[in-house]
């Protein structure tokens, strides 16, 4: 294949992957779905899940958005939440993002993190969180295994 097609064919692909008029209503969805969790914000929570939304780990399933709220209630109390994107694919009605997320305590220590991949689909024109994998999230398995480096050492033996 000559240069020339090829060139086209990359031109074509980044233009089209670029002009999508759906990737800033569904990235607009995805950081309102963030901060509501953050702030524990009931009703944009409502607005941006569809009524049988599943939340995944590798212990837990949570369905239903009642039982999701519930959920990322006990989630958001144990600090804040922060998502990451690495990709970003919108199928017609339907879109999935694949990134990550950190969750940190108040005193700055990272508590839980790891992958994620969510499934988008558009409700009535309105992008909607339908499924979450995050392992770790709702079921986090501590990080800390010795204290913060920020609380004093009470127990160091003295020479």
């Amino acid at each position: 294949m000559n240069k020339a097609i090829w060139l086209g064919l990359l031109a074509s692909t980044i233009a089209f992957a670029a002009a999508d008029p759906q990737r800033p209503a569904l990235e607009a969805a995805m950081h309102r779905w963030t901060m509501a969790v953050n702030a524990q914000d009931v009703n944009t929570l409502n607005a941006v899940m569809t009524v049988d939304v599943q939340l995944l780990d590798e212990t837990t399933t949570v369905t239903g958005r009642d039982a999701a709220i519930r959920t990322l209630r006990e989630v958001a109390a144990r600090g804040q939440l922060v998502a990451t994107t690495r990709e970003i694919t919108i199928a017609k009605d339907v879109a999935w993002r694949v990134g990550g997320f950190t969750q940190s305590r108040k005193n700055g220590d990272v508590h839980a993190l790891g992958p994620t991949i969510e499934i988008w689909t558009r409700v009535k024109g309105t992008w909607k969180l339908h499924r979450q994998l995050a392992p770790g999230l709702i079921s986090p398995k501590d990080l800390l295994t010795r204290p913060s480096l920020k609380e004093p050492v009470l127990d160091s033996p003295k020479n």
